[in-house]
């Protein structure tokens, strides 16, 4: 079981947990939990995708990087995680759509963006979509490489 919180000051119970079900050679079969305080009900799904697929995905989350959006997703259907730069040519408080300077990046440690994406068709059973159930978490690096660990962790164990 990984979990990966929203960074904050303030306490709030945002969080997407990934509790791992089957591993075999070739596949992995996981449920993914998304919680976002008493107001909303806890949205879960069972995912099933290829293994090096989902090596990918994790090896990938440890790559993004504070200037570039990325989108992140297996093959096959069910998850898909979009990540918004907190630095790069997009809208950041105090500063507009402009890019902040590199001499002031380093004053933060940089957070990142994530909203993690259920596929609604997948889900149904119709066909694979784009769209369906999400949650956003804005997390620090050290977060994400905890949270890949816990997973790599997990796998190992099956």
């Amino acid at each position: 079981m990984a979990i990966l919180k929203d960074y904050s000051s303030v306490p709030n119970k945002c969080e997407v947990e990934i509790k791992l079900t089957l591993a075999n050679e070739e596949s992995v079969e996981f449920l993914i939990y998304f919680r976002s305080g008493p107001a909303f009900p806890v949205v879960h799904m069972e995912i099933a995708c290829l293994k090096r697929d989902f090596f990918k995905l994790l090896d990938d989350l440890q790559q993004i990087d504070s200037t570039h959006l990325s989108m992140l997703e297996t093959h096959d259907p069910g998850l898909c995680i979009y990540h918004i730069p907190q630095f790069g040519e997009y809208f950041y408080p105090g500063y507009g759509i402009l890019q902040i300077p590199d001499s002031e990046r380093c004053e933060w440690e940089p957070s990142f963006k994530l909203i993690f994406v259920l596929d609604a068709g997948y889900k149904n059973h119709l066909h694979a979509t784009g769209g369906g159930p999400s949650l956003c978490l804005t997390v620090k690096m050290n977060q994400i490489i905890e949270f890949v660990d816990d997973l790599k962790i997990e796998m190992n164990r099956f």
